[in-house]
């Protein structure tokens, strides 16, 4: 049933072209939800002349969405793009459900502290302006993501860390400093007098372990020696989350610092509404291992006979139809924060800061569809990173008849459907050919629905850059206080503070890569 509001007809493809796409969709999924390795957002050329200000750009966008998915839950995924105006800079906010209030007021303060020191051009890294700045900032960031943070320590102390410390009590690492200094710290930071931490202590726990880091590549050392090398690399990845947002908050420093010539023009924060959320396109009459072979291939032919037969190695027919219409039928579908993003400069002919790169920023990196629709898209936008997880609850961006440029957004969608259709189907019949993949359980889904459609226009005051720092800092919370963090306590000297990993000041740091997380996707 449509629930789109009466005189607003959508422009829509036909549910039987849709079901081209989501039926071989569903059964590549049942195979294996990742469909191959990471992929690394597009390079810049080293000879541009431009690369600073474009890697500073990327930096900034990535950093700022995921400062503000401040949930570790899909429903909070968040994507933004700058927009260039002669008057201004326009910050544009998606999320998988709407952006909430809270974010908008998190994100207002966020750039009150950029464009501050985007007029105050003496305020550098290595300056005290510059320093108070990155502090204000990085404790506002702890702060807001305390649930996220705190729901990566969960994971820590409840599965990821008591294997490891059981594996390091055995005796066989005795005498390797590093090995005790990585339980040293495990014991003294993750608990309080025996008791676990509150989402309270996630501030603090955060930069002690972002100054900590050097203690837990001893972790990278012993997945390699190991037989059951996952324990010991999920143990590192989650602590390294931990401390991200710290170094995220440096990146928006830095990029606030290297595009001040753009920021100090003005800055506004706007969001673009989430979609509805609408069923999946599946007939349930038609909906089953049969069906969806006929047609993928012609009557009775060679190749739907090895097909099906190759199928049936893998699964019975009648446990496949059981299974596809139990996950799938009732799923519902959604666009992905990032798309809506690029769907809206495609209504609006907006301009990217720089429209010879086209990025969008996320809080994780693009799933396998988001990828390839942004790959396929004629807009020529920036190959984004991808983790390439496939997930059913996702669909193209809705086309009014009445909005801007909606027959070419149109056209657009046709071609791109296509090449996801021609896509799937390629990697299906590939993965049935080779027996690639096992049957493996679909988690339940945990995104929520959209809640009501609302839109956000948050102006900055034009006399930002007259402010002093600390009525800057009371315009933000008049009661805010800094994380105060003693020494870190490691014998590792890299356990230093956040500030001596400060880079140049015009530069996006190299030395605090860390990989974007894959959590957060949206699945049925």
């Amino acid at each position: 049933m449509s629930h789109d509001p009466p005189g607003d007809p959508l422009m829509s493809h036909s549910s039987r072209r849709l079901r081209r796409l989501y039926e071989p969709l569903s059964l590549l999924q049942t195979l294996g939800n990742v469909r191959g390795l990471r992929i690394r957002a597009c390079d810049i050329p080293q000879d541009n002349s431009g690369f600073n200000a474009i890697k500073s750009h990327r930096s900034f966008v990535d950093a700022l969405a995921y400062a503000c998915a401040y949930k570790k839950e899909p429903a909070y995924v968040t994507a933004v793009a700058l927009e260039k105006r002669p008057e201004e800079i326009v910050v544009w906010l998606a999320a998988n459900k709407n952006v909430e209030e809270t974010v908008v007021s998190f994100a207002q303060d966020v750039l009150r502290i950029v464009q501050w020191l985007a007029r105050n051009p003496s305020a550098q890294l290595s300056t005290e302006d510059g320093q108070r700045s990155l502090n204000l900032l990085t404790s506002r960031v702890l702060h807001f993501n305390a649930p996220k943070i705190y729901a990566y320590y969960e994971q820590i102390v409840r599965k990821a860390a008591p294997p490891v410390i059981a594996k390091l009590s055995n005796g066989q690492h005795e005498g390797n400093p590093d090995v005790a200094n990585l339980k040293n710290w495990l014991s003294q930071h993750l608990q309080r007098d025996g008791v676990q931490l509150q989402e309270v202590d996630m501030a603090k726990l955060a930069v002690i372990s972002h100054n900590s880091r050097d203690t837990f590549e001893v972790l990278r050392d012993l997945a390699m020696e190991s037989h059951e090398s996952h324990t010991f690399e999920r143990l590192f990845k989650l602590l390294s989350k931990l401390g991200k947002h710290v170094i995220m908050s440096k990146r928006i420093i830095e990029g606030a610092i290297f595009l001040r010539s753009d920021f100090a023009r003005g800055m506004r924060l706007e969001t673009v509404p989430a979609s509805r959320e609408r069923p999946l396109p599946f007939s349930p009459r038609k909906y089953n291992i049969e069906g969806i072979s006929n047609r993928m291939f012609s009557s009775d032919s060679a190749e739907k006979q090895r097909f099906l037969a190759r199928l049936r190695t893998i699964w019975d027919t009648k446990e496949w139809d059981k299974n596809l219409a139990k996950e799938h039928l009732p799923g519902k579908s959604i666009v992905h924060a990032e798309i809506l993003i690029l769907d809206h400069f495609e209504k609006t002919g907006g301009d990217f800061l720089n429209n010879s790169d086209k990025y969008i920023g996320c809080s994780k990196p693009a799933c396998y569809l988001c990828y390839h629709y942004i790959c396929n898209h004629p807009g020529r936008y920036i190959r984004p990173s991808s983790h390439q997880k496939l997930y059913m609850r996702w669909r193209l961006p809705d086309i009014s008849e009445t909005e801007p440029n909606a027959a070419p957004r149109f056209r657009n969608q046709e071609q791109i459907l296509n090449n996801l259709i021609d896509l799937v189907r390629r990697e299906l019949k590939n993965d049935i050919e080779t027996g690639v993949g096992k049957m493996k359980e679909c988690p339940d889904s945990t995104a929520g629905g959209t809640s009501n459609m609302f839109e956000l226009e948050t102006g900055l005051e034009a006399d930002m850059g007259s402010l002093s720092f600390q009525e800057l800092r009371h315009q933000i919370d008049p009661d805010f206080q800094y994380v105060v963090i003693p020494d870190p306590v490691s014998s590792s000297s890299s356990a230093s503070s956040i500030h001596s990993r400060s880079s140049a000041d015009t530069a996006v740091s190299e030395g605090d890569e860390v990989e974007y997380d894959s959590d957060g996707g949206v699945v049925v």
